[in-house]
């Protein structure tokens, strides 16, 4: 069972395991621009497991990849940018931020139930992918 932050730290995890091989010494940018980028992801992923509220930084690493490294972004994937939100947002189309309010709703109302059950397995639904 994969729960909703679960999910989420994983494509995190997905992600700075990209650009930790992608962005250093990356040929479009300097060395303290790619540095800054990868600093955002430690202090991601302690905001992260102390249970903080991390969607600022991850809309800071978000804007950047999209700004700064176009050839990361189509690897991006795109639930980060829901989960993230704020400005990260923009990139979402209209029906694609309906599912994930209905996902949203789906997962919290089977949460409520006590029901044990799996947000990676409930997103697949509420995205046809079943």
């Amino acid at each position: 069972m994969t729960t909703r932050l679960e999910y989420y730290h994983q494509l995190n995890d997905a992600l700075k395991a990209l650009c930790l091989k992608a962005v250093p010494n990356h040929p479009s940018h300097s060395d303290e621009s790619n540095e800054e980028l990868l600093s955002l992801f430690i202090q991601l992923d302690a905001s992260l497991s102390a249970g903080d509220d991390c969607a600022l930084i991850g809309q800071q690493i978000i804007t950047r990849i999209v700004s700064h490294y176009p050839d990361i972004t189509p690897q991006l994937h795109r639930d980060l940018l829901w989960f993230f939100g704020g400005d990260c947002l923009h990139y979402l189309g209209d029906e694609e931020i309906q599912k994930y309010q209905d996902l949203e709703e789906r997962y919290y109302e089977l949460c409520n139930s006590e029901a044990n059950g799996c947000y990676r397995n409930l997103r697949a639904q509420v995205f046809n992918m079943h």
